[in-house]
């Protein structure tokens, strides 16, 4: 009875085995070519001028587009269907739009940049940069503004990542997500602002890096790359960053690009 038992037990353990094999090879599945050679491959890419500066054909997308074209060996289409990224709340918006759903349904990669106009004049704002005034941020601390600028934009990141996988199955479409570096780092290096800044700036980076990966898709880590270790670093001392102290050079452009291809072309599993 015993032996009957074991074998049995060992029957379904064999089952189970084979089961879990084949699940995990049909998970690692990989963006390909189009079939047809007159077809492209299409980028859809929600992003502004990180991913589009500093020229035509020299921004980050289309760095990228040109990796994906020899590796691929097949064109490459690239589209933006906003033209006013930035704000986590419009692009939350477009994603609930119907040209929104047709873009996303031809789409066979999307790139999502991390939406972080707010954040950005928030930061402005409570390091009295720009001609903003640190007490209009308001708090006693004057750090008001970044606070709810960031709890906002944490809001808005998980409807932007629910909504997204709703539209497009990250099993079947390459989703990559990109994160972005800190901006007039040198300005605030100057103001002594950085310090109080940057941990809020770094909590959204990480935030939506982790938010990206409850759906299994992976986040292009600029922050660490164009900032440091520590988080210092000015990016402009490194060329990656032009003299505006936000945009990228050709340079930065190139590194974004790499961190992004870096990523693979794995589905999720």
């Amino acid at each position: 009875m015993m032996r009957t038992l074991s074998r049995r037990s060992f029957t379904l353990l064999t089952v189970l085995v084979l089961l879990l094999a084949a699940n995990c090879s049909s998970g690692s599945s990989s963006l390909t070519a189009p079939s047809d050679s007159d077809q492209s491959l299409v980028i859809v890419t929600y992003g502004d001028s990180l991913l589009t500066y500093p020229a035509a054909d020299q921004g980050a997308i289309d760095v990228y587009a040109g990796m994906l074209e020899d590796d691929l060996g097949a064109s490459v289409e690239v589209q933006m269907p906003m033209y006013d990224y930035g704000y986590p709340p419009y692009v939350v918006d477009d994603l609930k739009s119907d040209r929104a759903q047709s873009d996303l349904a031809e789409a066979d990669v999307v790139i999502i940049e991390s939406p972080i106009d707010a954040m950005a004049f928030a930061v402005l704002t409570a390091a009295g940069l720009g001609g903003m005034d640190p007490v209009d941020c308001g708090g006693d601390d004057r750090q008001q503004c970044m606070r709810d600028s960031l709890a906002e934009y944490k809001d808005d990141v998980e409807e932007i990542f629910s909504l997204l996988t709703e539209a497009v199955d990250p099993s079947e479409t390459l989703i990559r997500a990109v994160g972005v570096y800190a901006i007039v780092v040198e300005d605030q290096l100057a103001a002594d602002t950085l310090q109080m800044t940057n941990p809020y700036w770094f909590e959204a980076q990480e935030f939506f890096a982790e938010t990206a990966a409850k759906y299994g898709i992976p986040t292009a880590q600029v922050f660490a790359e164009f900032m440091g270790p520590d988080g210092t670093n000015d990016p402009q001392d490194q060329g990656l960053i032009a003299t505006d102290q936000m945009h990228p050079t050709e340079a930065g452009a190139i590194l974004i690009a790499q961190l992004i291809h870096d990523l693979g072309y794995d589905f999720v599993g």
